[in-house]
């Protein structure tokens, strides 16, 4: 992703509009319901949102999108060189046991479904 933002001089709306479309977010938003384009919102808010029965489907596309990761590793200091990430950062859209891979994935997502 640096690499990207290097390419594109940084301009993260140029690099956010990019990722929309190579990842063709569009006609992944536009398959979803009304129900389920509310519930990427929440998740863009906090990941977390997505742990509910009704939301696993959701979930399961975002991870097959590779935009989501479900699978955040334990965070035991005891395996950390230094300090261990932080258990949860909404601004970055990390949380404990479910994350965005990259946060710009989080804003390409946003910049969509607006």
């Amino acid at each position: 992703m640096l690499a990207q933002l290097y390419e594109f001089e940084w301009d993260v709306e140029l690099v956010t509009r990019n990722l929309a479309e190579s990842k063709k977010l569009d006609t992944f938003i536009s398959s979803l319901s009304n129900d389920e384009k509310k519930w990427l919102s929440e998740a863009i808010i906090d990941p977390h949102s997505l742990l509910t029965r009704d939301r696993i489907p959701l979930l399961n596309k975002l991870v097959e999108l590779n935009l989501v990761i479900d699978a955040v590793p334990e965070r035991d200091p005891r395996i950390w060189i230094d300090v261990p990430p932080l258990e949860r950062d909404l601004e970055l859209g990390i949380g404990k046991h479910i994350s965005w891979q990259i946060p710009i994935y989080k804003e390409s997502i946003k910049k969509v479904l607006m």
